[in-house]
Order: structure tokens, then C-alpha cells, then sequence
């Protein structure tokens, strides 16, 4: 049985996250995926370098099991190369600016001529139309624009930096990955392919669904708010816990019985949330002390055995280690030439029916690693290959010398 994906083609024609992100979960699900490179590569091979290679963390993260192809498509020998995948492609995935496209021939109108099957994923910071359609839009912006940021702004002080975890790129390869599936069934039905318009701005904005929702003439919003005792403190061990449950209505009474505090529960400037709001700081200062009295993990196993929602705030690398991550296989060991054993993050989920399939195929590629191979499959000779070398159309030999 192959793996679900194992006949769809893909161009990856992106730079840095949400895009080859999207590319490589359907290579893990078995898609042949190509990425076309400039010549001098994406950009993410540059960032956070582990060694002198051109594969960087960042790299490698978001583009195992891809082959690589550079082409120089401002040439046009390299421009007829780009068109030749994309009649081979059933997805293409493209990321750069939408007027950039529409310049050199890539834009959706100009590909479903050469293959009408083909399904077009339009990527951008902020969407197709619009004022800002050709502006260049990274998740950190984002952040801010949506009200990210300020949503975790305490009272009074300025707004937080900027989260370093990329949730909106993330987000947006995981929907457009669906999107991609929902064109694919469609095509099953009509033979036609369609183009499939995807941003930043929309995933982050349909992360904060709860937030944009609004009721005419209705003050008050649905929206979780970042007030009241907060929820993380402090522990015996020099690490923190948190506990969700802390000014939870439902939660209050069993939180005091777990600690003990029972002379909370009586109190009258602690009966009711609002009351509890009213009073945050005394709140936090008794809870402060009597966190200080066991390590993390001791309150985070006492709040879980009573039907909290608590974790201890773990580092980055407690996570490799962590038993539920383990006994699920949600990180995966692979060999990445040039820099040894690699631990990354697995598939987002797991199919019963493939789960047990070898779906790692192949490490993140060198810069340009695969371009012979693949243009000679695409129907090129050695002499044609050798040639659009000479006139540039590939870019530079590239140099596996460190693989």
C-alpha cells in the first residue's frame, strides 16, 4: 500500500516557512515534490546556520523529502525549464509577490494555459487584492497587525515582543495543505484544476475567530481576556507550573481544596469571579506563597489528579523527553548529511491506514542537488542540461563537497 499522497506531483516554487511547509507535509504523505530555487537559493538556507552548509536549521526544518532544481527563470531557457514542472505538477505553491508573477509569466492565468489540471496555490502575506496584495508579509508583523501582541499586553505597559514561534506561518501551511486536498477532490470531478488563494492574514485572522466575533449592539465580547490572577507562578525547584483553573467559576472551590487553602473558599472578597477580579493582587500574593512550598512537577501531578488543566512551563528541549510526545512519535531521527543525526518534529497526525508506511524518504536537499536529475527526466538531454549551464539558466555546479 503506498502512502496517500504517493501519486500528486508538486512544485515547490517558496521561500522560508508557510510555503515549504505546505510542500513538505504532502511529501510526507508521499507527493513528489520539487522545489525550484534561485540560484543563489532560498533564503532560509541562510538563517540560523548550524555549520557552513547550505542546508541551516531553518532549512532542513520545513524541506525533507524534496528534490531540488535551481533555475534562473529571468532566462529564458530557465523559464521554459519552470513551465515544463509545472505541466508535469498537479499543485503548484507560490509565495512570491503577486506583481513579480504577473512580470515573468507565473501567474495563475498564464499557467492554466500550459496546464489547465493544475492547481495554483497563491500564498502572500495579505491576500490576492487589496492595497497591500504586493507587500511582502512575515509572521512577526502579523502579529502585530491582527492584535496578537496587544492582546497579551498586560494593563498599563507596553506591548510584549513579538511570540518567536511563527503560529500564523504554521498555521496557514496546515489550511492550505487542507485547501489543496478539498481542489484535488474537486478535480476528480470536473478535470479541471483552480487557483487557490491563501495568507497570512487570513489564517491569523481565523486563529482569533473567538475575538473578531461581534453581536450588533452587544458591548461585551466572547473573547478570552488577559485579566484576573494569572496563571503561572513560581514553584520550590525554580521552575514555574500553570494552572488554567485559577478564577475558573466551576474550578475555584477544588483549586483551594488541592492546595490546601480552605479559608479561601469562605471568604467574601473571593466568592465569585468578579469578586476574584476585584482582588488579583491578594490573590496572587497568598497563591505565590504557597507555590513556593513543592517543586513544579509535585503541584502539576496534584492539579491533574484533581481534573486541572495544569503543566509545568517547560523549556524548548524538555519536550524531546516528554513521555506523551514519545509514546505518540511525534518527533522523528533522521540523518541529515553534513550535519548528523537530526531530531525534528514528525507528521501533524497520523493515519491509521499509512501510519505504519516508511514515509521519510529523503533528507533536506543541497542547493541545486537534484537540477541535472530532474530536467533529465523532464525530457532534456545531457547536451541541452550542459548547455543551459553554460548560458546560466541554472545557476552555479553546486557543491556537495561538505554532504
Amino acid at each position: 500500500m503506498p502512502l496517500p499522497l504517493s501519486d500528486i506531483r508538486v512544485v515547490d516554487f517558496c521561500t522560508v516557512y508557510a510555503g515549504p511547509f505546505t510542500a513538505m507535509l504532502m511529501a510526507d504523505q508521499g507527493a513528489e515534490v520539487i522545489k525550484i530555487e534561485p540560484p543563489d537559493g532560498d533564503s532560509a538556507r541562510t538563517m540560523t546556520l548550524v555549520d557552513s552548509t547550505d542546508v541551516s536549521l531553518s532549512f532542513l526544518t520545513f524541506n525533507r523529502n524534496k528534490r531540488s532544481v535551481t533555475l534562473d527563470i529571468t532566462t529564458p531557457a530557465g523559464k521554459e525549464a519552470a513551465y515544463r514542472l509545472c505541466q508535469w505538477a498537479d499543485v503548484l505553491i507560490i509565495n512570491t509577490r503577486v506583481d513579480a508573477r504577473k512580470r515573468r509569466g507565473f501567474a495563475y492565468e498564464d499557467l492554466a494555459a500550459i496546464n489547465p489540471r493544475l492547481i495554483y496555490v497563491s500564498l502572500t502575506g495579505y491576500g490576492d487584492e487589496g492595497p497591500e496584495a504586493n507587500l511582502p508579509g512575515i509572521d512577526i508583523v502579523i502579529q502585530a497587525r491582527v492584535g496578537d501582541i496587544a492582546s497579551r499586553r498586560e494593563p498599563g505597559s507596553p506591548p510584549p515582543r513579538h511570540t518567536p514561534l511563527f503560529h500564523f506561518d504554521m498555521s496557514t501551511s496546515l489550511a492550505t495543505s487542507f485547501a489543496v486536498m478539498l481542489a484535488l477532490r474537486e478535480r476528480e470531478q470536473t478535470g479541471v484544476g483552480q487557483k487557490i488563494e491563501t495568507s497570512l492574514l487570513q489564517t491569523a485572522l481565523s486563529l482569533h475567530s473567538l475575538q473578531m466575533t461581534r453581536v450588533a449592539g452587544v458591548a461585551a465580547r466572547g473573547a478570552v481576556r488577559m485579566e484576573g490572577p494569572r496563571a503561572a507562578y513560581l514553584c520550590a525547584d525554580g521552575r514555574y507550573v500553570l494552572n488554567t483553573t485559577i478564577n475558573i467559576r466551576r474550578g475555584w472551590d477544588t483549586l483551594c481544596d488541592t492546595f490546601p487553602l480552605v479559608e479561601l473558599v469562605g471568604d467574601p472578597r473571593f466568592l465569585t469571579p468578579e469578586g476574584r477580579l476585584d482582588h488579583t493582587a491578594e490573590i496572587e500574593e497568598i497563591l505565590a506563597r504557597q507555590f513556593l512550598t513543592k517543586p513544579a512537577k509535585e503541584w502539576e501531578a496534584l492539579f491533574k489528579a484533581a481534573g486541572h488543566t495544569a503543566s509545568v512551563v517547560n523549556e524548548i528541549d524538555d519536550i524531546f523527553n516528554d513521555p506523551q510526545v514519545i509514546a505518540n512519535d511525534m518527533v522523528t531521527t533522521f540523518e541529515q548529511p553534513g550535519l548528523g543525526m537530526t531530531e525534528a518534529v514528525g507528521r501533524p497526525f497520523r493515519l491509521s491506514g499509512s501510519a505504519a508506511l516508511p514515509w521519510y524518504r529523503r533528507p533536506a536537499p543541497h542547493l541545486g542537488e537534484h537540477t541535472e536529475e530532474v530536467l533529465l527526466e523532464m525530457g532534456y538531454n545531457e547536451s541541452d542540461v550542459a548547455a543551459m549551464r553554460a548560458s546560466g539558466a541554472l545557476g552555479r555546479v553546486p557543491n556537495l563537497g561538505d554532504a
